[in-house]
């Protein structure tokens, strides 16, 4: 299974969410194997899962250094198989627990890559090339590159998680084309909204918000998915991150927006069934995770693995409590739950 976490919209925890479903996820599953791939280039997730702030820092140049990140795959398949797999595919997974043993032997990445938005520039251009289904093959690099670590022990079952850049460039598209199911992590604001109803109208062609024109450049992407034949995934789960719903002092709008983004799933689950899993768009709530992050960033520990005690961040002094770890680990379980 294969799970896109993606809005339109920056600042909504991907990363944060990413991180926490996978290694939670890995660790709940021993028998399966977990793979994230980072497919943002600020690689946040990556250096999160290599060891945290300043470790994670390391280890990421070390893959840089050896060529094994998202880049590196498609600048290789630029220069030597612009339209075939290479054939060392399963080179580009790295084992995180090689690199950070706080993290479960079953994880796997692809790493992050700073270069990703030069990729990009590679991956139009070979869109546009003379070869039958250019543009389709230009959007496969993805599939070509999880497909044999897929397929490969069979008797192991494979979950990816793609931590997603929150433009819709040509490499999110790859991620779309790669998924079965989308996770939308969300937050209480306006943006977040505008987001969904982004992803409705690019991923699917539908006008879900009043904000959009009837301009067809919107829907370049879902037209030639559409005539490729190729089916787009299902939206599966909406999170609402950095939650406050049950906090008292929490606002007005806050709330308000809180409900809308329910309401909103609500509509277009009615309107259009057909683009949600039989998971039907739920939508669930992770509580702010404050200090926890902070840690969590730091440290690359799996939220369960965090001590209640108080942590060294740059000098200054986190406390983690278990008053936050447990509603925080509790929410996180829902979301597995129905993975």
């Amino acid at each position: 299974m294969k799970y896109m976490v993606w809005n339109n919209k920056g600042g909504v925890g991907k990363t944060f969410i990413t991180f926490i479903l996978a290694s939670e996820y890995a660790l709940a599953h021993p028998d399966e194997d977990v793979v994230v791939v980072d497919l943002c280039p600020q690689a946040n997730v990556s250096e999160m899962l290599l060891g945290g702030n300043g470790k994670g820092e390391t280890n990421l140049q070390k893959c840089y250094d050896n060529q094994r990140t998202i880049a590196s795959y498609i600048k290789a398949r630029y220069d030597k198989s612009r339209f075939g797999k290479l054939g060392d595919e399963t080179e580009y997974f790295v084992k995180v627990a090689d690199y950070n043993d706080g993290m479960p032997v079953n994880m796997y990445l692809i790493p992050g890559d700073m270069d990703l938005d030069i990729c990009s520039t590679i991956i139009n251009y070979l869109a546009q090339a003379p070869e039958k289904s250019a543009w389709v093959k230009s959007r496969k690099f993805l599939v070509d590159l999880i497909e044999p670590f897929n397929g490969g022990n069979k008797n192991r079952k494979k979950v990816f998680f793609f931590d997603c850049n929150p433009s819709f460039a040509n490499y999110t598209e790859m991620a779309v084309i790669a998924s079965d199911r989308i996770i939308v992590p969300c937050t209480a604001d306006a943006a977040s909204i505008r987001g969904i109803h982004n992803l409705f109208r690019m991923i699917y062609g539908i006008k879900a918000g009043q904000e959009f024109s009837d301009d067809a450049v919107f829907d370049t992407f879902s037209s030639k998915i559409k005539e490729s034949g190729i089916k787009p995934p299902k939206v599966h789960l909406f999170i609402q991150n950095k939650s406050r719903v049950l906090d008292a002092s929490a606002t007005s709008a806050f709330k308000a927006h809180i409900q809308e983004i329910k309401d909103i799933a609500s509509v277009l689950k009615k309107k259009y069934p057909d683009h949600f899993t039989d998971n039907k768009g739920a939508v669930l709530n992770v509580k702010d995770g404050n200090t926890l992050t902070s840690i969590l960033n730091h440290t690359g520990l799996p939220l369960s693995k965090v001590q209640p005690k108080t942590y060294s961040i740059y000098g200054k002094r986190t406390q983690a409590n278990q008053t936050q770890i447990e509603p925080l680990l509790d929410d996180i379980k829902k979301c597995l739950a129905v993975l």
